[in-house]
């Protein structure tokens, strides 16, 4: 079903970007560690992660809470040695080795996308964050082909290429991911932002094209909000779309598809 196969492919697109980054033209150079002696960082704590994600309240207008509990996504592999460094990390399932603390949300326009998932991981300091952003960099230079095994056995191949962005955070980096799902193009956008020792993942789900100014805007709220608890919200109430509603309209586009392919 095709909302089964976004919601795999989201899937498998949140937990790399809570542990994984691309490169190219979507990289940013790390800025230099801070002078020589710095007082001890604070250790992230889960309540101060969540006060720093993105709600509801700092997304575009017409976004719902994505509270979707489906287990979708199956294990990612590749024929590529050169992947396993991220193979490995995109099947922790969103708990980096050395993160200290975790937290992630997701939002929704429609089935059909886009869907925006997004997370944090707070590490003891910024050098762990930088050391596995870096790791997982390196792979991304030469991993071009990633394969998700479900649990039933089937297969789904997902191409990856380098996905211009501009620079964020104290180091960025961005790819994308893009499959043929039940003859529909699909894709995902994925940004990683470390911001001094949290990293910071936005993902950008849909059929057909992406919208690269959405997927700016949502990383640019994202973080601000790291960088400041109070910074992101958008001073616009979201529009109030239920989930009846956006499925309504999905079931609608469903059966106009199936009509024309009758």
């Amino acid at each position: 079903m095709a909302r089964d196969r976004t919601a795999a492919l989201a899937a498998a697109a949140l937990v790399a970007l809570a542990t994984t980054a691309g490169c190219g033209a979507g990289k940013s150079a790390a800025k230099p560690a801070a002078a020589s002696n710095p007082a001890p960082p604070a250790r992230p704590t889960a309540a101060d992660l969540h006060a720093r994600l993105l709600t509801l309240a700092d997304m575009p207008p017409g976004f719902i809470t994505d509270d979707g509990t489906d287990d979708a996504n199956g294990t990612m592999s590749s024929a590529d040695p050169a992947c396993r460094p991220m193979t490995d990390l995109m099947n922790t399932e969103g708990h980096p080795p050395g993160a200290l603390v975790t937290a992630n949300t997701s939002f929704t326009r429609s089935q059909f996308g886009p869907n925006i998932a997004t997370g944090l991981a707070g590490f003891a300091t910024p050098e762990a964050a930088q050391r596995l952003l870096a790791t997982v960099t390196e792979a991304m230079r030469s991993c071009t082909k990633l394969t998700e095994t479900d649990k039933d056995g089937s297969t789904y191949d997902f191409l990856v290429t380098q996905l211009p962005f501009p620079p964020t955070g104290d180091a960025s980096a961005a790819i994308r991911i893009t499959a043929d799902i039940d003859d529909l193009p699909a894709q995902v956008d994925l940004v990683l932002t470390r911001v001094d020792s949290t990293l910071l993942y936005v993902a950008d789900t849909g059929f057909g094209d992406g919208d690269p100014d959405l997927t700016q805007q949502v990383v640019s709220r994202a973080v601000a909000k790291v960088q400041d608890p109070a910074a992101a919200d958008s001073g616009a109430a979201p529009v109030p779309v239920t989930r009846s509603a956006s499925a309504a309209a999905a079931a609608a586009a469903s059966a106009a598809a199936a009509g024309a392919e009758a």
